[in-house]
């Protein structure tokens, strides 16, 4: 009997391991796939004009993954050596606190859905954070407040 509770244990332990090391990734992975891998094909007349433009990006949801910012990514879509490869002036990050499973516009009320709660558990975000969606604004904004004191920029 003591052998089947031992061997269910470590089981079990095995499996919380491999939810906290594997799960996040793989989320990250599905979520922030890009659909072309480098080498890009860009001709030299857009590379040229690329070069002379500012680019803006409104929208980033960078924050809610557990990545480096400082550090050049394999995962998601952004990082700040990939956005000064991008010639990115202005980029927005947004803080995100709430994603109903599915994400369907038409079908979700946003009631008792919550993609972000699993997210926010897996990367061991503070506890304050899975239920409250004022404290995942506020944990987000820490994160890139941290990032901005790493960064060349601080100094």
């Amino acid at each position: 009997m003591n052998k089947k509770w031992l061997i269910a244990g470590g089981l079990l332990a095995a499996s919380v391991v491999s939810y906290f090391l594997f799960f996040p990734a793989y989320v990250d992975t599905k979520w922030n796939y890009g659909f072309a891998r480098p080498p890009y094909k860009v001709s030299p007349a857009a590379a040229d004009l690329h070069r002379t433009l500012l680019v803006a990006d409104l929208h980033n949801d960078a924050l809610m993954w557990d990545r480096d910012l400082l550090l050049k990514n394999t995962r998601g879509y952004i990082d700040l050596p990939r956005m000064q490869e991008g010639n990115v002036a202005l980029q927005t990050f947004t803080a995100v606190t709430k994603v109903p499973r599915g994400r369907n516009v038409d079908s979700n009320d946003g009631h008792l859905t919550d993609s972000i709660t699993l997210l926010a558990i897996s990367e061991l975000w503070p506890v304050r954070t899975w239920s409250n969606l004022k404290e995942r604004a506020l944990y987000g904004y820490a994160d890139l407040a941290t990032v901005f004191r790493r960064s060349q920029f601080a100094r």
